[in-house]
This record gives C-alpha cells, structure tokens and sequence, in this order.
C-alpha cells in the first residue's frame, strides 16, 4: 500500500475481494462502490500493487475530468503512467496508461499490450466503444468501478462482468460515517405527464416548457434562500437553456451563480469550478456535465430540477454531495466524528440537502434506500412501448374533492375542476408538503410521534386550531403550522377555508 494513502478497511475489503474473485478463474471483476466510496484510491491501490509486478495497465475513462482526477490519485500513489487524451502529451514508455476512451477508439496502435484493464464508470461498458477497445485484448484481466450498475437500454452489466464484488451500500457508508446524511425538501414536481419515452428516458425537448414555467423558476430559487442557507449548491436542469435560466434567476436574487455546460472551453469550465470550490460562487447551474466524475466534497446542496426514470442517474445527481470533508483543511472524515482527524477542528460536513423538484425521490426512493445493487442480465424479449411507459409513469395525484387518484383535472371520478385561485392554494400546500427524512432516523420517528398524537385529536379540535392560525397569521403559515402539527400527514380540509373565508368576508 502507498504511504501517501491508507486505505479504509471497506477499500481494503473491495481490493482484496476483487482478488479473491480473480483468483477463483474470474477475467472480468466489477466493483460496486457508491459515489463518494473511493473508487480511484481502490483502483490506484491495485495499480500500484500490478506496477510492482510490472504488469501492462490500462485505465479507461470517458471524461476529462476523470481522466485528470485518476492522474491525481496515481501520482499519490507514486505510480508513473502516461496520459491519452486528445492532444495532452502522450509518455507511451510508462506501463500505466489513462486513456480516454473516445482517443484511444482511434488510435488502436498505441498500446502493443495490456495485462489488466480498468473501466470507470462501467455502466458504460455496454457501449460499442468500450466493447471495440476490450477486444483488442483478449488476454487482459478486466476489472470495472460504479456506484450504479444499472442501464436504461436494458442491456445487463451480467453479460460482460462474469463476477463482482460488492464492499459497502450508500446505508452502510452513512452508517459507518463516510457519507453525510440527507436531509432536504420535495417539492411540486416539474409535470412530466406530457412528455414522451426516449431511450428509456423523458425526452428533454417535452420537458423545457414544463421546467421553464415562473412557478418552477421561481420556487427553485425562492427555496433555496429559504431552506439552503447559503451552502455550496449544483443544480441539475433539463437543457441548456434551462440551466443558464436558472442562473440568471440566482443571480437576479443577489446569489452569486454561474452555468457551466459541455460546449465550453476547458480552460472556462475549470474557472467555474474553481469559484465554486473557493465559495465565491455558490451555486452552479448545469445540464449532463456534473452527473459523473466531478469531486467537490464541500458541495451541500443538490437541487434536481430535472426529472428522470434512471435511478443511475438519479443516484449519480444527488452523490455529487454525500461526500464528507473538514471545510477548513479539506480533509475527509467521517461526519460521526467530533473533530477533523488532520487539523482537530470541528467544522465537519454532517449533512448534505436536496431540493427536489422533479419527483426524483417519490420515483426512485431515499439515496439511502436499500437496493439491489447486483449487475443485471440483459433484458431479453419485447420492450415495453413508449406509450406503455408514459402511462406508467404519469404523476397521479389526489382528487381534493372526493380523494380519488386522478391523472388530471377534471377529476375521471367526480368531474370536479379548481379555479385557479383554487389552485394556486394547492400549489402551495404542495411546495412545503414533504420534508425529507430516512426511516427510523429520529426525524421520521418525531414525525411519527406527532402524527399518532394529532390522530387522536376530534376533527373540532383541529379546525379551532387552523381558524386560529388562518386569522391571526395568515393562509400560508396557518397551511404549514397545520401540517407541522400532523406531523407531515395532513392538510387542513378544504371546506375550512371557504368557511373562514365567508366568515371574514364583510
């Protein structure tokens, strides 16, 4: 093991599982590492250990970004290797190559050789690229590195991996303190009823008018000077346009923002991030550019502004800031712990916030829900269709009247139809109506307690309690005060409203 790193034991766990596999016959070992697990140093760490052999390595990436982070961590480790990419000068007489895989497809005689090869991110592995480049080396022993070994396409990381290793689950990193908890607020979801099935996601071009709306501009930023409190924040939106939108609008409420996107120059890409990094931006706005290989530990706040069916996605968005970090050394350290192991200080990163406002959560569950993280076979037999899944997966929702579930407004079962003062009153109830919490974390248990305290309150008591709120504070705070009280379970009924409204009425 290098001097410059020690590993955790769940590092150490995944290298020598991963060795363990090998030696039983395996050719091709995924580790499955969540975001923020140390990905890099596991594969740094047996780098080092196949140079001392002076084996042939080959570590492929399809980012920039990672390709420069990889070359970081190998140089801690003391690992000399050589960088393909694009026009970056090529050390061809190293053993280790880091590669990009979009270069290296075009340059197949650059490498006579190799003994073991990398993948990162390797739930790309399925694409042609990546296939062309393994067969090139029949003989190489493979070993691949994700946090999310699921496909939209359907096609199985099973079919190419022949063995895997699992060391630790996002749970088991929170609980062992290597990633912060979450905590957070779901708000109106960004309205994917209308959008269309594309490559087993929405179709970004169905979602712009949606995302763009003032009510969803708005609240993004209107929530994120409530609840936020300034922290360092990444924000995932639709398109382009949407994003750059979005920083505007930050920065209209006196938010230092920026955008960032894939059609700038590297060399103003990275001064984004380095404001962002340094704290003179606070947030940065983006669209598919920072959803893999960007490390910025001391980043608190994720705000998905972009609805997906991927939980690979999903997961990739919201681990951009599960990392744990000392903000004033920028050491990592467990959270659980009363001070930074490197400078003793206690200003310890203990908590990570998401802001969701395109149904992420309610569509793939808490970033710590337990899954089944296992690499799939390739789905065989007939597709479901798109209109299949856009039925699927519309965003049903109550009828406030009778209660059913209805798509949309008129209600299939009572026909009833909002004004839209009506419904502007719904919005509002929606904007605050869940806070984010992990089962049996003492957050969700206070909210269990209230919510079985108010069910044994009589339907007078309440109403005597909303009328009370509704006069002396006004709807919106009597709204949340109501909700509070029940513990995250309840509205005040909607009769109460027009009620204490006809009753104020002169």
């Amino acid at each position: 093991m290098s001097a410059a790193f020690k590993l955790d034991d769940y590092q150490i766990e995944a290298v020598e599982g991963a060795r363990d596999q090998l030696r039983r016959g395996g050719k091709k070992c995924l580790i499955v590492l969540p975001t923020g697990g140390g990905k890099t140093v596991v594969a740094s760490e047996v780098i080092h250990r196949a140079m001392q052999r002076e084996s042939r390595v080959l570590f492929l990436a399809h980012r920039r970004e990672l390709i420069l982070q990889t070359s970081a961590k190998l140089k801690g480790f003391g690992v000399k290797h050589g960088i393909i990419m694009g026009s970056h000068p090529r050390a061809l007489q190293h053993l280790v190559q880091v590669a990009s895989v979009q270069t290296l497809a075009h340059h197949r005689d650059l490498l006579a050789g190799v003994d073991l090869i990398f993948l990162d991110e390797a739930h790309h592995a399925a694409a042609g690229s990546y296939e062309e480049i393994l067969t090139w080396f029949p003989k190489a022993v493979v070993v691949g590195l994700t946090a999310t070994p699921w496909r939209l396409d359907g096609r199985g990381l099973a079919d190419i991996f022949d063995c895997h290793v699992i060391p630790r689950t996002p749970k088991q990193l929170k609980e062992e303190g290597w990633l912060v908890p979450v905590g957070g607020w779901e708000y109106e979801a960004i309205d994917t009823s209308g959008a269309r099935v594309q490559g087993g996601d929405f179709a970004t071009k169905d979602l712009v008018d949606e995302a763009s709306k003032p009510r969803v501009v708005g609240d993004i930023v209107e929530e994120w000077q409530r609840h936020a409190q300034g922290g360092r924040t990444i924000v995932f939106a639709v398109s382009i346009e949407i994003s750059k939108l979005l920083a505007q609008k930050f920065r209209e409420a006196g938010v230092p923002a920026e955008h960032l996107d894939g059609k700038m120059k590297m060399a103003e890409r990275d001064g984004v991030l380095a404001r962002l990094r340094s704290g003179e931006t606070r947030v940065v706005t983006n669209c598919n550019v920072l959803t893999e290989g960007f490390d910025c530990p001391t980043l608190e706040v994720c705000v998905l502004a972009r609805p997906t069916l991927s939980t690979s996605l999903y997961l990739q968005m919201v681990g951009r800031v599960l990392r744990t970090v000392c903000f004033d050394c920028g050491a990592r350290n467990k959270w659980i712990d009363a001070k930074c192991r490197n400078c003793g200080g206690t200003n310890l990163k203990r908590q990570a916030r998401i802001h969701d406002h395109a149904g992420c959560l309610a569509a793939h569950g808490h970033p710590y829900a337990e899954r089944d993280y296992s690499p799939e076979t390739t789905v065989k037999g007939e597709r479901e269709s798109i209109e299949d899944a856009q039925v699927r997966t519309v965003r049903q929702k109550r009828c406030t009247a009778c209660k059913s579930v209805r798509v949309e407004y008129p209600c299939d079962n009572c026909n009833y139809s909002p004004t839209p003062a009506e419904l502007k009153v719904e919005f509002e109830e929606a904007a605050h109506a869940r806070e984010i919490a992990e089962e049996n974390s003492p957050q969700r248990m206070k909210q269990q307690a209230l919510a079985a305290a108010f069910a044994r309150v009589p339907e007078r008591g309440r109403k005597a309690f909303f009328d009370k709120m509704l006069h002396t504070r006004g709807l919106k705070a009597a709204l949340a005060a109501y909700r509070s009280w029940s513990g995250g379970t309840a509205w005040p009924d909607k009769e109460w409203r027009h009620q204490s409204r006809a009753e104020a009425s002169p």
